[in-house]
């Protein structure tokens, strides 16, 4: 399989899984709006249609290569050398992909069983150990604080209900 395939399938992929967040999965575990601040669904939203636009964008620059280069032999879009001008920054790992994504998709499942406050630390322990960081007390500390400062700038700050069952309540 072609890196441009291969990128083509992973975009294909990601824009999917937007649009199962967008269509199900955000509106399925977010609750209902109390009335006052910003809906609990807008940072969610927000969040996911800018992934989502930022692959349909890369999907139009792959599609976009592969045009210029239709006429051309093109034996080095394989696995090996590439001579377009992008550099590793512009392709896909299918690994690192499911690295992430994987700990999105648990983050939006484990919310509704163990509440924002667990879910998020989980969450950005994981998602630090994929990227590479082996500090655990770094992790722990990070994972901690982040969680804390997104809880407050939620709850206090936008004036939405943190979803799921809550510790400090």
């Amino acid at each position: 399989m072609t890196r441009d395939k291969r990128d083509s399938i992973a975009y294909l992929v990601v824009i999917g899984f937007c649009i199962l967040m967008l269509a199900w999965g955000i509106p399925a575990y977010t609750p209902e709006y109390p009335g006052y601040g910003a809906s609990p669904a807008l940072v969610s939203n927000v969040a996911v249609s800018l992934m989502m636009v930022m692959a349909i964008l890369s999907l139009i620059r792959v599609a976009a290569e592969r045009r210029r280069n239709s006429g051309q032999q093109t034996s080095s879009t394989e696995d090996g050398e590439d001579d377009s001008g992008f550099t590793q920054v512009g392709r896909v790992n299918l690994a690192h992909l499911a690295g992430i994504m994987i700990p999105c998709v648990l983050l939006v499942i484990l919310i509704d069983y163990i509440g924002y406050e667990l879910a998020s630390f989980a969450f950005l322990m994981t998602l630090q150990y994929v990227i590479g960081n082996r500090n655990w007390m770094q992790s722990i500390i990070l994972s901690i604080v982040l969680t804390a400062v997104l809880y407050i700038v939620m709850r206090y700050g936008f004036g939405v209900p943190v979803p799921g069952p809550q510790i400090f309540s």
